[in-house]
């Protein structure tokens, strides 16, 4: 199973990933609102800079557990 696979058949399995998809998702979501403002006060900066961290963050764990399906089933292959 390539990458695209294990994350789709984890979206249908495994509702904690589910739930981490969503969350990146939507804070991509808020990023390109942030981007299409053109202008962000100090406030506005700081909320995307933790934005980001939180994006790469989330991003980490869901190829975490891509990896750690991929590796279950190896030997089934």
């Amino acid at each position: 199973m390539n990458e695209d696979q294990i994350k789709e058949a984890l979206l249908h399995q495994d509702e904690d990933f589910c739930q981490l998809y969503e969350q990146h998702r939507e804070i991509e979501q808020a990023l390109l609102h942030f981007n299409e403002k053109g202008f962000l006060t100090a406030g506005e900066e700081q909320a995307e800079k933790e934005l980001k961290k939180r994006k790469l963050r989330l991003k980490d764990e869901l190829y975490r557990r891509i990896i750690e399906y991929q590796e279950k089933m190896e030997p089934h292959e």
